[in-house]
């Protein structure tokens, strides 16, 4: 995509010594002018195969997280891809609250958004009197997260990711709060960690936060029991962000103490049983993990499904977020450890139609 090289291009300048870190408003702005109309869909990528030459690179399947990533040319429908968008960047008002809480009134923390997308939990936080970055590699929705945020009368700093590690590299240790929301399980996680547990200060916090279908629900019981029915590799315990499963993966490290572990209502609005369908479609465990007829099979029966539950109304789709609040241990001491070397790639290639 000749339009999305060039907006690469154009941000690649702040990642060159001495021209600065942060992207301004000006290139962000040219950026976002020479954006395709198209929609956020159309922007695909491949992730890393073997070893990750990044902390923050994506990795084409993950035996840890149960994650595989859709292959690139895989494109959803218009009526899919926002409702997609939304599952993974829409995030309560009560996770934000208590966020909010981890700060004194008044105190401006600073705080780094990674993988922003475009940039929904950055412009949040910068409302809350956050001083924040937001770092993502894709430059076109670098530039639309800080289109966004000037739309919402909030100032955001943007800055790509592989000038981040750059950043951690030379210094560390430079925030009060680094979040990442619904993305550090299509990383190597653990890489991630480390990268995170740099970046922070000895006394910071770090937030990590899924959106996953609440199994408390039916619909959603027998949704994941239809998954099961066509898809036998589906697992459903790695699937659920759970405390169980994820709370021994985050602290194995001995990087991070697992302080708080909250779950928040997050119904997402839906039109109408059709495009649920086309949103769950594009979930890799369904996409890539059926072949064409199973997967037909399984769109008609789940169809079906949330007809005889819903008819042919709106409905609020069963979704909640699992937030993880985490203390790091010893940050002093891992500011003498050196990140490992990953050159030449650049990090968080997140696009929409990355793994859920």
């Amino acid at each position: 995509m000749p339009c999305l090289r060039n907006l690469r291009n154009a941000l690649r300048l702040y990642d060159l010594p001495g021209r600065g870190q942060a992207a301004g408003p000006a290139i962000l702005q040219a950026a976002a002018a020479t954006q395709p109309k198209a929609a956020l869909h159309d922007f695909v990528c491949e992730p890393a195969t073997g070893t990750p030459a990044h902390p923050f690179q994506p990795v084409a399947s993950s035996s840890t997280t149960g994650d595989t990533f859709v292959p690139k040319g895989a494109k959803l429908s218009g009526h899919g891809a926002h409702p997609l968008a939304r599952y993974r960047s829409y995030f309560p008002e009560s996770v934000w609250s208590q966020i909010d809480k981890l700060f004194p009134r008044g105190s401006q923390p600073v705080a780094y958004d990674i993988a922003i997308g475009t940039g929904r939990g950055a412009i949040e936080l910068a409302k809350r009197k956050f001083r924040v970055t937001a770092v993502e590699s894709n430059a076109a929705l670098l530039a639309k997260a800080h289109t966004q945020a000037l739309e919402c009368g909030v100032t955001i700093n943007s800055i790509s990711a592989a000038t981040v590690h750059k950043k951690v590299a030379q210094h560390g240790g430079v925030a009060d709060l680094v979040t990442v929301m619904h993305g550090i399980h299509l990383v190597d996680y653990e890489l991630a960690l480390e990268e995170c547990h740099r970046l922070l200060k000895p006394e910071g916090w770090l937030c990590l936060a899924w959106n996953d279908r609440n199994l408390n629900h039916p619909v959603a019981q027998q949704l994941e029991s239809l998954v099961e029915q066509y898809n036998p590799d589906y697992d459903r315990k790695m699937k659920q962000r759970t405390k169980e499963v994820w709370g021994p993966k985050l602290m194995k490290s001995g990087l991070f103490n697992l302080v708080d572990y909250s779950v928040h209502a997050n119904p997402l609005p839906m039109r109408n049983a059709k495009e649920t369908v086309e949103l769950l479609e594009a979930l890799p465990y369904i996409r890539v993990d059926m072949d064409g007829h199973t997967r037909e099979r399984f769109k008609k029966q789940l169809q079906a499904l949330l007809e005889t539950h819903y008819e042919q109304g709106k409905f609020d789709f069963p979704l909640e977020t699992k937030l993880f609040i985490l203390k790091p241990i010893d940050s002093r001491d891992s500011a003498d450890k050196q990140p490992k070397s990953h050159e030449g790639k650049v990090p968080f290639q997140f696009f929409p139609n990355r793994p859920t």
